[in-house]
């Protein structure tokens, strides 16, 4: 179970690294957290304004962490949190 939990956290960890390659600069700073699971990728953003101009930024950031992962992306979920 331990080593189950390892490794979903270094995929949570190397999609995070991956979304923000590919996002703007100034977006790719206030994302924190992201996970692809099943062709959805919810991603963890710190405050609702940024959570609306990622929501715009989303379809060409999925296409192109979906090249880069070499996995489809069907969904995007934005979601605001304070980062823990």
């Amino acid at each position: 179970m331990l080593r189950r939990l390892r490794e979903g956290t270094a995929d949570a960890e190397h999609t995070l690294m991956s979304l923000r390659r590919v996002l703007p600069s100034d977006l790719s700073t206030e994302v924190w957290g992201a996970v692809l699971r099943g062709g959805r990728l919810t991603i963890l953003v710190r405050s609702a304004a940024w959570g609306t101009r990622l929501r715009y930024a989303a379809p060409a950031a999925a296409k192109a962490l979906a090249a880069e992962l070499g996995t489809a992306i069907d969904e995007v979920k934005v979601k605001v949190r304070a980062e823990r």
